[in-house]
Protein backbone atom coordinates (compact mmCIF):
# COMPACT_ATOMS: atom_id res chain seq x y z
CA UNK A 1 0.00 0.00 0.00
CA UNK A 2 2.66 2.52 0.67
CA UNK A 3 4.28 1.73 -2.68
CA UNK A 4 1.18 2.56 -4.01
CA UNK A 5 0.72 5.91 -2.65
CA UNK A 6 4.02 6.76 -3.20
CA UNK A 7 4.02 5.99 -6.78
CA UNK A 8 0.38 8.10 -6.76
CA UNK A 9 1.95 11.15 -5.06
CA UNK A 10 5.13 10.73 -7.29
CA UNK A 11 2.63 10.59 -10.50
CA UNK A 12 0.81 13.68 -8.92
CA UNK A 13 3.39 16.20 -8.35
CA UNK A 14 4.80 15.45 -12.17
CA UNK A 15 7.81 13.20 -11.29
CA UNK A 16 8.80 10.51 -13.60
CA UNK A 17 11.18 8.55 -14.59
CA UNK A 18 10.86 6.93 -18.32
CA UNK A 19 13.10 4.25 -18.88
CA UNK A 20 12.68 2.72 -22.25
CA UNK A 21 14.34 -0.72 -24.24
CA UNK A 22 13.77 -3.21 -26.58
CA UNK A 23 14.07 -6.90 -27.48
CA UNK A 24 13.98 -8.51 -30.34
CA UNK A 25 13.34 -12.74 -29.94
CA UNK A 26 14.47 -14.61 -33.26
CA UNK A 27 14.89 -18.64 -34.16
CA UNK A 28 18.22 -19.08 -35.25
CA UNK A 29 18.74 -21.71 -37.11
CA UNK A 30 22.53 -24.05 -37.59
CA UNK A 31 22.68 -26.25 -40.50
CA UNK A 32 25.93 -28.75 -40.15
CA UNK A 33 26.83 -31.23 -43.67
CA UNK A 34 29.36 -34.30 -43.16
CA UNK A 35 30.02 -36.62 -45.06
CA UNK A 36 32.05 -39.98 -44.13
CA UNK A 37 33.10 -42.47 -47.13
CA UNK A 38 34.60 -45.58 -46.21
CA UNK A 39 36.96 -47.02 -49.32
CA UNK A 40 37.47 -50.94 -49.44
CA UNK A 41 34.43 -51.28 -47.05
CA UNK A 42 33.91 -54.97 -47.19
CA UNK A 43 37.69 -55.54 -46.27
CA UNK A 44 36.96 -52.57 -43.58
CA UNK A 45 33.56 -54.67 -42.22
CA UNK A 46 36.31 -57.82 -41.81
CA UNK A 47 38.57 -56.14 -39.87
CA UNK A 48 37.15 -53.82 -37.50
CA UNK A 49 35.46 -54.77 -34.72
CA UNK A 50 32.56 -53.08 -32.44
CA UNK A 51 31.75 -49.24 -32.60
CA UNK A 52 33.34 -47.16 -34.96
CA UNK A 53 33.31 -43.69 -34.99
CA UNK A 54 34.16 -40.68 -37.70
CA UNK A 55 35.79 -37.81 -36.69
CA UNK A 56 34.10 -34.70 -34.75
CA UNK A 57 32.59 -32.10 -36.96
CA UNK A 58 33.10 -29.11 -37.61
CA UNK A 59 36.82 -29.70 -36.94
CA UNK A 60 38.34 -27.18 -35.23
CA UNK A 61 39.22 -26.28 -31.84
CA UNK A 62 37.20 -23.34 -31.26
CA UNK A 63 33.80 -25.07 -32.54
CA UNK A 64 31.21 -24.41 -29.95
CA UNK A 65 28.40 -27.68 -31.14
CA UNK A 66 30.64 -30.39 -32.60
CA UNK A 67 29.14 -33.96 -33.63
CA UNK A 68 30.16 -37.54 -34.87
CA UNK A 69 28.75 -40.49 -35.85
CA UNK A 70 28.91 -43.91 -34.59
CA UNK A 71 28.65 -47.10 -36.87
CA UNK A 72 28.32 -50.40 -35.59
CA UNK A 73 28.86 -53.25 -38.65
CA UNK A 74 26.73 -55.47 -36.40
CA UNK A 75 23.54 -54.16 -34.78
CA UNK A 76 23.43 -54.51 -31.23
CA UNK A 77 19.71 -55.44 -31.76
CA UNK A 78 19.77 -57.30 -34.65
CA UNK A 79 22.88 -59.43 -35.86
CA UNK A 80 22.33 -59.43 -39.20
CA UNK A 81 21.73 -56.26 -39.37
CA UNK A 82 23.82 -52.37 -39.02
CA UNK A 83 23.25 -49.62 -37.31
CA UNK A 84 23.58 -46.18 -37.48
CA UNK A 85 23.71 -43.35 -34.86
CA UNK A 86 24.46 -39.64 -34.38
CA UNK A 87 26.47 -38.42 -31.76
CA UNK A 88 26.92 -34.98 -29.61
CA UNK A 89 30.38 -33.88 -28.64
CA UNK A 90 29.97 -30.74 -27.35
CA UNK A 91 27.58 -28.24 -26.76
CA UNK A 92 27.02 -24.69 -25.00
CA UNK A 93 23.62 -26.45 -23.55
CA UNK A 94 23.08 -29.86 -22.56
CA UNK A 95 20.28 -30.84 -24.07
CA UNK A 96 19.31 -30.14 -28.17
CA UNK A 97 16.50 -31.24 -30.10
CA UNK A 98 18.19 -31.68 -34.00
CA UNK A 99 16.35 -32.95 -37.04
CA UNK A 100 18.39 -35.73 -38.79
CA UNK A 101 18.41 -36.69 -42.43
CA UNK A 102 20.85 -39.46 -42.93
CA UNK A 103 21.76 -40.96 -46.24
CA UNK A 104 23.73 -44.35 -47.36
CA UNK A 105 25.23 -44.17 -51.11
CA UNK A 106 27.18 -46.17 -53.27
CA UNK A 107 30.20 -44.61 -54.42
CA UNK A 108 28.29 -43.72 -58.29
CA UNK A 109 25.84 -41.35 -55.76
CA UNK A 110 22.81 -43.76 -55.68
CA UNK A 111 21.08 -43.30 -52.39
CA UNK A 112 20.89 -46.80 -50.79
CA UNK A 113 19.07 -45.91 -47.90
CA UNK A 114 17.68 -42.60 -46.34
CA UNK A 115 15.97 -41.67 -43.03
CA UNK A 116 15.03 -38.50 -41.40
CA UNK A 117 13.86 -37.85 -37.92
CA UNK A 118 13.80 -35.27 -35.20
CA UNK A 119 15.64 -36.37 -32.74
CA UNK A 120 17.01 -34.97 -28.54
CA UNK A 121 20.77 -35.47 -27.74
CA UNK A 122 22.76 -35.42 -24.66
CA UNK A 123 26.16 -34.18 -24.88
CA UNK A 124 28.44 -37.45 -25.04
CA UNK A 125 24.76 -38.99 -25.96
CA UNK A 126 24.10 -40.41 -28.80
CA UNK A 127 20.58 -41.14 -31.29
CA UNK A 128 19.54 -42.35 -34.24
CA UNK A 129 19.22 -45.81 -35.94
CA UNK A 130 19.71 -49.50 -33.74
CA UNK A 131 18.66 -51.24 -37.55
CA UNK A 132 20.09 -48.92 -40.63
CA UNK A 133 20.43 -51.49 -43.25
CA UNK A 134 20.92 -55.49 -43.05
CA UNK A 135 24.62 -56.10 -43.79
CA UNK A 136 24.56 -59.03 -46.43
CA UNK A 137 22.42 -56.38 -48.64
CA UNK A 138 24.79 -53.79 -47.74
CA UNK A 139 27.61 -55.05 -48.65
CA UNK A 140 26.11 -56.83 -51.74
CA UNK A 141 25.64 -53.03 -53.23
CA UNK A 142 28.67 -51.61 -52.22
CA UNK A 143 30.97 -53.89 -53.23
CA UNK A 144 30.52 -54.08 -56.95
CA UNK A 145 30.66 -50.55 -56.63
CA UNK A 146 34.30 -49.66 -55.99
CA UNK A 147 33.69 -51.20 -52.66
CA UNK A 148 32.97 -47.38 -51.40
CA UNK A 149 30.57 -46.86 -48.57
CA UNK A 150 29.41 -42.95 -48.39
CA UNK A 151 27.51 -42.19 -45.31
CA UNK A 152 25.95 -38.34 -45.74
CA UNK A 153 24.74 -36.16 -43.07
CA UNK A 154 22.73 -33.42 -42.44
CA UNK A 155 21.95 -32.05 -39.34
CA UNK A 156 19.39 -28.43 -38.55
CA UNK A 157 19.23 -27.21 -34.75
CA UNK A 158 17.62 -24.19 -33.89
CA UNK A 159 17.53 -22.17 -31.02
CA UNK A 160 15.24 -19.01 -29.52
CA UNK A 161 17.62 -15.42 -29.31
CA UNK A 162 16.91 -12.51 -27.64
CA UNK A 163 18.50 -9.70 -28.67
CA UNK A 164 18.64 -5.93 -28.15
CA UNK A 165 18.79 -4.54 -31.63
CA UNK A 166 22.04 -2.10 -31.69
CA UNK A 167 20.34 1.55 -31.61
CA UNK A 168 21.98 4.09 -34.09
CA UNK A 169 24.05 6.51 -32.90
CA UNK A 170 22.71 10.09 -32.38
CA UNK A 171 22.55 12.75 -35.16
CA UNK A 172 25.19 15.16 -34.48
CA UNK A 173 23.76 18.63 -33.01
CA UNK A 174 23.41 21.34 -35.09
CA UNK A 175 26.37 23.80 -35.89
CA UNK A 176 23.99 26.05 -37.16
CA UNK A 177 24.16 28.34 -34.68
CA UNK A 178 27.76 28.23 -34.46
CA UNK A 179 28.04 28.50 -38.07
CA UNK A 180 26.03 31.94 -38.44
CA UNK A 181 27.78 33.22 -35.49
CA UNK A 182 31.25 33.07 -37.78
CA UNK A 183 29.47 35.43 -40.04
CA UNK A 184 28.42 38.14 -36.97
CA UNK A 185 32.39 38.59 -36.34
CA UNK A 186 33.75 38.71 -39.65
CA UNK A 187 33.04 40.38 -43.69
CA UNK A 188 32.98 36.83 -45.82
CA UNK A 189 30.55 38.03 -48.45
CA UNK A 190 28.59 41.01 -46.35
CA UNK A 191 26.46 42.90 -48.96
CA UNK A 192 25.89 45.44 -46.65
CA UNK A 193 27.31 47.96 -44.14
CA UNK A 194 25.65 49.37 -41.15
CA UNK A 195 26.75 52.58 -39.53
CA UNK A 196 26.00 52.50 -35.48
CA UNK A 197 27.11 56.06 -33.84
CA UNK A 198 30.16 55.40 -35.95
CA UNK A 199 31.14 52.06 -35.45
CA UNK A 200 30.81 49.61 -38.44
CA UNK A 201 28.68 46.64 -38.54
CA UNK A 202 28.94 44.25 -42.32
CA UNK A 203 26.00 42.04 -42.77
CA UNK A 204 24.13 40.30 -45.26
CA UNK A 205 20.97 41.36 -46.48
CA UNK A 206 19.22 37.96 -47.01
CA UNK A 207 19.52 37.14 -43.60
CA UNK A 208 18.52 40.58 -41.93
CA UNK A 209 15.41 40.29 -44.46
CA UNK A 210 14.19 37.06 -43.52
CA UNK A 211 14.59 37.88 -39.50
CA UNK A 212 13.14 41.18 -39.49
CA UNK A 213 10.23 42.78 -41.54
CA UNK A 214 11.40 45.89 -41.55
CA UNK A 215 14.48 45.53 -42.86
CA UNK A 216 13.42 42.99 -45.63
CA UNK A 217 10.62 46.47 -46.70
CA UNK A 218 14.09 48.56 -46.30
CA UNK A 219 16.42 46.43 -49.09
CA UNK A 220 12.98 45.52 -51.00
CA UNK A 221 12.05 49.02 -51.58
CA UNK A 222 14.07 51.73 -53.44
CA UNK A 223 15.56 53.74 -50.55
CA UNK A 224 18.97 55.51 -50.03
CA UNK A 225 19.92 51.87 -47.99
CA UNK A 226 19.05 49.88 -50.68
CA UNK A 227 20.78 51.17 -53.58
CA UNK A 228 24.01 52.54 -51.41
CA UNK A 229 24.31 49.11 -49.25
CA UNK A 230 24.73 51.20 -46.48
CA UNK A 231 22.56 51.63 -43.72
CA UNK A 232 23.01 54.06 -40.60
CA UNK A 233 21.20 53.85 -37.61
CA UNK A 234 21.80 56.81 -34.80
CA UNK A 235 18.98 55.95 -31.77
CA UNK A 236 20.57 52.36 -31.24
CA UNK A 237 24.03 51.82 -29.49
CA UNK A 238 26.77 50.21 -30.70
CA UNK A 239 26.69 47.33 -27.86
CA UNK A 240 22.88 47.21 -28.29
CA UNK A 241 22.52 46.90 -31.61
CA UNK A 242 26.01 43.78 -31.54
CA UNK A 243 23.85 41.60 -29.58
CA UNK A 244 20.70 42.47 -31.77
CA UNK A 245 22.34 41.53 -34.63
CA UNK A 246 24.06 38.17 -33.11
CA UNK A 247 20.16 37.39 -31.96
CA UNK A 248 18.86 37.81 -35.71
CA UNK A 249 21.89 35.09 -37.17
CA UNK A 250 21.87 32.70 -34.42
CA UNK A 251 18.75 33.18 -32.13
CA UNK A 252 20.91 33.61 -29.21
CA UNK A 253 19.69 36.22 -26.79
CA UNK A 254 23.03 37.91 -24.94
CA UNK A 255 23.30 41.68 -23.55
CA UNK A 256 20.49 41.35 -21.19
CA UNK A 257 22.60 42.83 -18.21
CA UNK A 258 20.95 45.33 -16.01
CA UNK A 259 22.01 48.37 -18.11
CA UNK A 260 21.33 46.39 -22.03
CA UNK A 261 17.70 44.78 -21.15
CA UNK A 262 15.72 48.30 -22.04
CA UNK A 263 17.45 49.55 -24.67
CA UNK A 264 17.60 45.55 -26.15
CA UNK A 265 13.56 45.40 -26.09
CA UNK A 266 13.12 48.79 -27.83
CA UNK A 267 15.21 47.68 -30.81
CA UNK A 268 13.53 44.24 -30.48
CA UNK A 269 10.26 46.50 -31.00
CA UNK A 270 11.59 48.69 -33.49
CA UNK A 271 12.72 45.97 -36.08
CA UNK A 272 9.83 43.76 -35.36
CA UNK A 273 11.49 41.08 -33.79
CA UNK A 274 8.87 39.52 -31.34
CA UNK A 275 10.65 36.51 -29.99
CA UNK A 276 13.56 38.50 -29.09
CA UNK A 277 11.19 41.13 -27.33
CA UNK A 278 9.92 38.49 -25.40
CA UNK A 279 13.30 37.64 -23.56
CA UNK A 280 13.52 40.91 -22.51
CA UNK A 281 10.54 41.52 -21.24
CA UNK A 282 10.54 38.38 -19.55
CA UNK A 283 14.39 39.79 -18.39
CA UNK A 284 13.23 43.22 -17.14
CA UNK A 285 10.04 42.11 -15.18
CA UNK A 286 11.95 39.28 -13.56
CA UNK A 287 14.23 41.77 -11.85
CA UNK A 288 11.23 44.23 -11.62
CA UNK A 289 12.01 46.23 -8.08
CA UNK A 290 10.76 49.42 -6.93
CA UNK A 291 13.67 51.36 -8.67
CA UNK A 292 12.56 49.98 -11.87
CA UNK A 293 9.23 50.00 -11.56
CA UNK A 294 8.53 53.74 -12.89
CA UNK A 295 11.47 53.28 -16.00
CA UNK A 296 9.47 49.99 -16.83
CA UNK A 297 5.91 51.08 -16.66
CA UNK A 298 7.15 54.45 -19.08
CA UNK A 299 8.69 51.25 -21.52
CA UNK A 300 5.67 49.13 -21.50
CA UNK A 301 3.05 52.72 -22.73
CA UNK A 302 5.61 53.73 -24.95
CA UNK A 303 5.32 50.36 -26.71
CA UNK A 304 2.10 49.55 -26.55
CA UNK A 305 2.99 46.16 -24.49
CA UNK A 306 -0.26 45.94 -21.96
CA UNK A 307 1.16 42.24 -20.58
CA UNK A 308 4.10 44.17 -19.41
CA UNK A 309 2.03 47.39 -18.36
CA UNK A 310 -0.42 44.91 -16.50
CA UNK A 311 2.87 43.14 -14.65
CA UNK A 312 3.89 46.61 -13.33
CA UNK A 313 0.47 47.87 -11.90
CA UNK A 314 -0.04 44.30 -10.09
CA UNK A 315 3.45 45.08 -8.63
CA UNK A 316 2.13 48.50 -7.44
CA UNK A 317 -0.85 47.11 -6.28
CA UNK A 318 1.09 46.63 -3.36
CA UNK A 319 1.20 49.54 -0.48
CA UNK A 320 4.73 49.06 0.25
CA UNK A 321 6.05 48.86 -3.60
CA UNK A 322 3.35 51.65 -4.23
CA UNK A 323 4.77 54.43 -1.73
CA UNK A 324 8.54 53.51 -2.29
CA UNK A 325 8.07 53.78 -6.19
CA UNK A 326 6.48 57.01 -5.98
CA UNK A 327 9.63 58.30 -4.37
CA UNK A 328 12.24 57.10 -6.95
CA UNK A 329 13.21 59.99 -9.56
CA UNK A 330 11.87 57.46 -12.38
CA UNK A 331 8.36 58.03 -10.71
CA UNK A 332 8.56 62.01 -10.86
CA UNK A 333 10.01 61.91 -14.43
CA UNK A 334 6.73 59.87 -14.93
CA UNK A 335 4.71 62.37 -13.87
CA UNK A 336 6.15 65.30 -15.86
CA UNK A 337 6.11 63.41 -19.21
CA UNK A 338 3.36 60.91 -18.92
CA UNK A 339 0.49 62.61 -16.40
CA UNK A 340 -2.32 60.14 -18.52
CA UNK A 341 -0.26 57.14 -17.32
CA UNK A 342 -0.52 58.36 -13.33
CA UNK A 343 -4.27 58.40 -13.65
CA UNK A 344 -4.56 55.03 -15.67
CA UNK A 345 -2.16 53.44 -13.33
CA UNK A 346 -3.93 54.56 -10.23
CA UNK A 347 -7.53 53.49 -11.07
CA UNK A 348 -5.97 49.48 -12.24
CA UNK A 349 -4.37 49.72 -8.37
CA UNK A 350 -8.05 50.36 -6.51
CA UNK A 351 -9.76 48.00 -9.02
CA UNK A 352 -7.03 45.31 -8.05
CA UNK A 353 -8.18 46.49 -4.13
CA UNK A 354 -11.31 46.45 -4.27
Amino acid sequence: FSDFTTAKAMAQSGFRDTVEDNCVTSIHYSEFFYTWTINDFSVWMETVEGEQHSRKFPSGDHEKIQWFLRFYPTSIKHNECCSLFVGLASSPKNKLNCTVEIALHVASGEVMVQKSNKLEFLVNGVSGWSIIMKRELLLERVKPMSDKLIIKCKLITKSIVNETPVKPAKPLPSSLTKDLKILTDGDKFSDVTILVAGQRFLAHKNILSARSSVFNAMFQNQMQESIENCVSIDDVEPPVFKALLRYIYTDEVTGLEETLAHDLYKAADKYDLPTLKSHCRYHILEKLCCETGAETLMLADLHGDLEMKKHVQQFLSGSVAAAKVTETDGWKKLVRAYPHLVDETFKAIISTQK
